[in-house]
């Protein structure tokens, strides 16, 4: 059973997973979504998940500049975790845990560069492409349930990523998949980097922040939702 997720949004891509039908991406704040359960149209309002772990594969070392983990959930998006390979990133890794262990995060918003000042946004690498992994445990042993590649920051490859923050609607999946009752984390790996204008070769993620359904506001039928979704 598909969720079928009712928010305006302005379309950026949707990719194409390996396991998962699709995503939506926007840049337009999300206030609440709207999911078809099979018979109705619930709209619900959003409610931030706490985030119980954060790890990353690298972090660039300064002995002037804090560029650790902790920047990627401290509500600040003028602050950046910046990997520390010698290279432009391409394949490091993020992981999130969170404190309720039966949370499923269905809107994540992620500033995918170093967005303290338009200068500093230009002068580092951005994301451009990154990969997204829902992980499940069971027996003591790992397994990825859900996988999105690429998601997309940019138009193409001769654009520059936007100055803003990105909202990932993933909640589609949750109500046809059963293997969520296994999950435990979620995980994001750097594909690409938009280095158009950029002078050092670091790559940065000011923020990430998840996001579930909280409270019922309406519910519509089919006929009704047809009216009013535009």
């Amino acid at each position: 059973m598909n969720v079928i997720i009712g928010i305006q949004w302005i379309i950026l891509l949707i990719s194409s997973p390996l396991f998962s039908q699709n995503i939506k991406i926007s840049r337009d704040s999300l206030v609440n979504i709207v999911e078809f359960d099979g018979a109705f149209y619930n709209k619900y309002t959003l409610k931030r998940l706490i985030v119980d772990s954060c790890k990353v594969s690298s972090v660039l070392r300064n002995k002037s500049q804090d560029y650790s983990k902790n920047n990627l959930i401290d509500d600040n998006d003028r602050t950046a975790w910046v990997e520390g390979l010698s290279d432009s990133g391409i394949g490091e890794k993020i992981r999130i845990t969170f404190k309720d262990k039966n949370a499923l995060p269905y809107v994540i918003r992620i500033v995918p560069g170093y967005l303290k000042s338009e200068e500093i946004w230009y002068n580092n690498n951005r994301v451009a492409k990154i990969t997204i992994r829902t992980i499940g445990i069971e027996v003591d042993s790992e397994y990825i349930i859900d996988e999105w590649k690429n998601v997309n920051f940019r138009k193409d490859s001769l654009s520059k990523v936007s100055i803003s923050p990105q909202y990932i609607d993933i909640s589609q999946n949750y109500i046809q998949h059963m293997g969520y009752n296994d999950f435990m984390a979620i995980e994001f790996e750097i594909m690409e980097v938009d280095t158009i204008g950029a002078i050092y070769d670091d790559t940065c993620i000011s923020e990430i922040s998840f996001y579930e359904i909280d409270k019922l506001i309406k519910t519509y039928s089919p006929d009704e939702y047809e009216k009013i979704k535009n």
